[in-house]
């Protein structure tokens, strides 16, 4: 089992708006989490992102072990999905307010190519670790 840690830094949606699909992992969701900038709610997770459909052909994301994500409707929508996991894309919707900012917020993936190719990467990683874990040393 993986004891959650923020090692990642924070999630930049900016960053990640142009990507085919985003694998989410959440570890855990804190309400009201205290930081710098007064509270938030605040997501742990290990996020796998594909850039392109190169990446994605080639199983090859770029991968955030323990980064948070503290825009407050991505955090607030990953809260049912504490240990489970979930495939998304990014994008900013426009205000529903004159003078407010634009929301960040989660969109389903739902092209089933995507979908089956992002489930096979997961499940060759998973593979992969099972395999270098049976093949570690014992020390008992």
């Amino acid at each position: 089992m993986d004891v959650p840690t923020q090692s990642g830094g924070w999630f930049k949606p900016k960053e990640a708006s142009s990507a085919v699909a985003i694998l989410l992992e959440v570890k855990s969701y804190d309400r009201q989490r205290p930081t710098p900038n007064g509270p938030k709610d605040s997501v742990l997770a290990d996020i796998s992102i594909f850039h392109s459909a190169d990446h994605l052909d080639a199983g090859r994301p770029e991968v955030f072990r323990g980064q948070r994500i503290e825009q407050t409707v991505l955090a607030r929508d990953l809260e049912t999905v504490v240990g489970g996991a979930v495939l998304v894309t990014v994008a900013q919707v426009p205000p529903t307010k004159p003078g407010a900012h634009p929301a960040w917020v989660w969109r389903q993936v739902s092209d089933p190519l995507v979908v089956q190719k992002v489930v096979a990467y997961a499940d060759q990683r998973d593979a992969a670790l099972q395999a270098a874990v049976a093949a570690a040393p014992s020390f008992d």
